[in-house]
């Protein structure tokens, strides 16, 4: 079922984000002027950043790579198409195309190569054997049946170690308490600190 959701949100994010691709472009080139403004370049990096957050949420969101393996197959299929047929795969992208008083040239993407990049991209992050598999849940048991046990103390008794004891002490009489294996410290008629242990 989560192969089908982002089947179903790449259907939808492709041609958005083909579209944001191609006006960015098109500002951005028109930015290239005689004199360049910092602020001709404010729409086209928004438009760009947009594009590039929706493909790139899709590639590395662990949910399924199924809508970034379709997203990157068509953008990198669109453009070896033009290896076969250049003509008649332009005449499927007008460039003539208005959205809100904008010209939008829809064969952007193709003519500057960023429907390949992008595509290869998309192939790449998706090829991981990881990606493919569900996050563990919370309540997931670990191999051997047994719940995950997060309640297990640090230190030596959550490891199953066993203190270290010298030569003379037995392992089967264990201290009393921890303070009973602590030097003691006395003061000299000197004044100065000696430890006992």
């Amino acid at each position: 079922m989560r192969h089908i959701r982002t089947l179903i949100v790449a259907v939808f994010v492709a041609p958005l984000a083909w579209v944001l691709l191609a006006l960015g472009q098109v500002r951005s080139d028109g930015a290239f002027g005689d004199t360049l403004h910092a602020s001709s370049f404010v729409k086209p990096a928004l438009l760009l950043a947009v594009a590039g957050l929706l493909l790139g949420l899709l590639a590395t969101l662990r949910i399924s790579p199924l809508g970034a393996v379709a997203i990157g197959v068509v953008y990198t299929l669109s453009y070896a198409l033009l290896l076969v047929a250049p003509a008649r795969v332009t005449r499927l992208l007008p460039d003539d195309f208005y959205v809100a008083g904008h010209k939008l040239d829809l064969s952007a993407p193709l003519r500057s190569g960023v429907a390949m990049v992008l595509g290869v991209l998309l192939l790449v992050a998706a090829a991981s054997a990881q990606r493919w598999r569900a996050w563990p849940r919370p309540d997931a048991e670990e191999p051997g049946g047994s719940k995950l046990d997060d309640d297990r103390p640090l230190g030596t008794e959550g490891l199953g170690l066993t203190p270290y004891r010298d030569s003379q002490s037995s392992y089967d009489s264990p201290p009393s308490s921890f303070e009973d294996e602590l030097p003691t410290r006395e003061r000299t008629l000197a004044g100065q600190d000696t430890y006992r242990w």
